[in-house]
């Protein structure tokens, strides 16, 4: 099943519960939330590695894998709802991710004289909508503990990645300096999002809470465009790289100038970005 059907199999799934609950319960309630968090771990998560693609082949070196994975770093959201049942509530959040900067650093040298420096970065930020059932595990007056699982719609985003790397060879006098910079143009992309959580009364109308919550996603992109800035031995050349990604299909290749054309599989270019964390907000019932 591909990842329309999916999404649109999921939204007709939440409406019919939507619906099946609100004519079950005569006295539901809406609520609006706002909430911070952080992503603390990313497991299985994209990380970075710094490469030297004009390395030697016997320079040995160190190269720094990023401490951060894609997912994260602070993220601040709201949301409204529906108290559907005494067990049941369906609602809706909207998300934005400060992604934690990815960053790497690799130093290389050889006997021949060959020595490189090079450091990588990517940042990025991003929007998702997540429309979730609720389902309370415990409830009491003044407390419920709740169960919580989404669908993670990601809004189309961009990952931007610059590359600098300083290399030279003292035997035979060369010098060559890269600064590149990269945008990797991601669609909409559908995952899952589950959270456990807590919540207490603060007031008749106001609740506080706080949750452990678990993101999965794979993003896929849809381009790469690159523009890589060359000072090769004192002699400046730019770059112009375009990738378009699909899903299938054969391999093209162009090239005119300085300006190079790919069209390739996404197969084994997507970027893994899970998280879990832990979120606090207050929600205020009408």
């Amino acid at each position: 099943m591909n990842r329309k059907k999916l999404l649109i199999l999921c939204i007709l799934l939440l409406a019919v519960l939507a619906n099946q609950a609100q004519t079950e319960s005569s006295n539901s309630t809406f609520y609006v939330k706002v909430y911070s968090g952080y992503g603390f771990i990313q497991p299985g998560s994209y990380k970075l590695v710094s490469t030297d693609n004009n390395a030697q082949g016997n320079a040995t070196g160190n190269t720094s894998l990023s401490k951060q994975g894609l997912g994260g770093g602070f993220r601040f959201g709201g949301g409204i709802g529906i108290i559907a049942s005494d067990f049941l509530n369906i609602g809706a959040d909207l998300e934005y991710l400060s992604g934690a900067d990815l960053t790497s650093n690799s130093g290389f040298s050889s006997p021949n004289g060959y020595s490189a420096f090079i450091n990588t970065s990517i940042t990025y930020t991003s929007l998702s909508i997540t429309p979730h059932v609720i389902f309370k595990a415990l409830s009491k007056p003044d407390y419920l503990i709740y169960n919580k699982l989404g669908i993670l719609l990601n809004l189309p985003t961009e990952l931007h990645k610059k590359e600098y790397d300083s290399s030279f060879n003292t035997t035979v006098v060369s010098t060559y300096v890269s600064n590149l910079e990269g945008t990797y143009k991601i669609g909409l992309t559908v995952g899952l999002n589950v959270a456990l959580g807590v919540q207490f009364r603060l007031t008749n109308q106001i609740r506080g809470y706080g949750e452990i919550f678990a993101n999965y996603l794979v993003l896929e992109p849809t381009n790469y465009d690159e523009k890589n800035a060359v000072v090769n031995n004192g002699t400046p050349t730019k770059y112009d790289t375009h990738i378009t990604y699909i899903k299938s299909g054969q391999t093209s290749f162009s090239q005119t100038g300085n300006s190079t054309t790919y069209t390739t599989s996404v197969s084994g270019n997507t970027f893994n970005m899970n998280a879990i964390g832990i979120n606090i907000g207050i929600a205020y019932r009408f």
